[in-house]
């Protein structure tokens, strides 16, 4: 190697001790030696911009789900990567869920979409943010409440601690966030959408904490039911039903079951009402607790010795349906207290740690189950329940989309940095070759 150096050394001074006219350097060799170098710094810059969101390439449109929706066999873990819905929406949902948040510090409760292809996560980021504590010494707070639209599009979101002022409606599709207001100092509870996704009934009652910090007890009293139409953006409140706990939209969206102290009440849309008997300690089981025929109730079992469901306390111990044409409930067989809709003469529900299906007699079968982690737990589970009729489940990929920016920043930092590195090591050995 020594040689060789020494070679290429004194052919190069051979060649410089030529006479040779003085001549402006050919432009080709000069660009072919530098061009190289304004290329490098505009892609640093591209890499830059992209990494921290200073430049977004156009986003391909989500095309609606085709066929049968998809839910995951194993929802994916708890990650602080996975993207959200206001920078990356991806489309309709198969399902919502939360993380609760643990005692560790700098821990944040998420509320998680999951789209129809059963393998796309995204945060829904505003009620992460509505649910996380206003004081840092209170660590546990799950997301914000949630409801989740029949048919997947979209996510309500309010708040029951009085701040917010409105129901937020965020599509999921866009990512952009629909405000409604509600009454200064008011708790909103979220109640049932419409079959078609255009209406949304909820509960409003003023602010007022009992000793625990809890407005429960406030919305059993004085929760005025509330209709939003999305196609007009207006409210109205549908008089005589005060204090309204639960509620369900039957399948023609004409008759709205509701849960008014101990009675259950079906409203019809030309004004009436009939309220139904219910068994001692049961209750109606929530936004999806109408059979996609008309004829039954999904119901919960209050436990033995709950506090009272009239002042918002209770605890479930089970389920139920009842018959509406004979009036007859019967329990069915499942750990579960969680009604989440129906698949054909199916009851789907969960225990925060699966998803289960329960036929009208026999035991409940396994479709999916969460992964909790260390320190969290889940809750806020939903199914889009106009998509639950052909539900598929199998094994799918994870996909929780684009970076967060802090990420895309370190990274982006990291490639430049080097790069930097590289460049300086290529320059300074090209010195040592001239």
């Amino acid at each position: 190697m020594t040689t060789d150096h020494r070679l290429r050394a004194a052919v190069h001074e051979l060649v410089e001790a030529i006479p040779v006219p003085a001549v402006a350097p050919p432009a080709m060799p000069l660009t072919s030696r530098r061009s190289w170098r304004p290329l490098v710094v505009a892609a640093a810059v591209v890499v830059l911009l992209l990494a921290v969101g200073l430049v977004r390439l156009p986003a391909a449109p989500s095309a609606p789900a085709a066929g049968p929706a998809t839910l995951p066999r194993v929802f994916a873990d708890h990650s602080y990567l996975t993207a959200n819905v206001s920078a990356a929406p991806a489309g309709p949902a198969i399902a919502i869920y939360g993380y609760g948040q643990g005692d560790m510090p700098y821990q944040t409760p998420q509320l998680i979409a999951v789209g129809m292809d059963g393998r796309t996560y995204r945060e829904i980021d505003i009620a992460s943010k509505r649910g996380r504590p206003a004081e840092a010494d209170a660590l546990k707070s799950p997301p914000a409440p949630a409801l989740l639209s029949p048919d997947g599009s979209r996510v309500a979101v309010a708040d029951d601690r009085g701040p917010a002022n409105d129901v937020a409606i965020v599509d999921l599709t866009t990512g952009r966030t629909r405000s409604h207001p509600v009454p200064a100092g008011s708790a909103v509870q979220l109640l049932a959408w419409s079959p078609d996704s255009m209406r949304l009934a909820y509960a409003v009652a003023p602010y007022r904490a009992d000793g625990h910090g809890d407005p429960r007890p406030a919305l059993a009293a004085d929760g005025e039911l509330t209709l939003l139409d999305l196609a007009t953006g207006g409210t109205s409140t549908v008089a005589g039903q005060r204090g309204v706990l639960d509620a369900a939209f039957s399948p023609d969206g004409r008759t709205l079951a509701v849960q008014v102290g101990p009675e259950l009440r079906l409203l019809n849309d030309g004004g009436g009402s009939t309220v139904v008997a219910l068994p001692a300690g049961h209750r109606l089981g929530g936004p999806a607790a109408w059979s996609p025929d008309g004829s039954r109730l999904a119901l919960f079992r209050v436990a033995m010795g709950s506090p009272s469901s009239a002042a918002g306390y209770w605890a479930p111990a089970g389920l139920a349906v009842l018959d509406l044409p004979t009036g007859r409930s019967a329990p069915i067989d499942t750990y579960a207290t969680e009604i989440l809709g129906w698949q054909g003469a199916d009851l789907l529900a969960s225990d925060s740690l699966t998803i289960v299906s329960v036929p009208p007699t026999g035991p409940a079968r396994l479709l999916a189950r969460f992964q909790p982690g260390d320190d969290h737990w889940i809750n806020a589970v939903q199914l889009a329940t106009a998509r639950t009729g052909d539900l598929q489940v199998r094994d799918t990929g994870v996909d929780r989309g684009p970076w967060p920016w802090w990420l895309r920043v370190l990274t982006a930092g990291g490639l430049l940095l080097a790069g930097g590195v590289v460049f300086m090591a290529l320059r300074r050995r090209r010195a040592r070759r001239s």
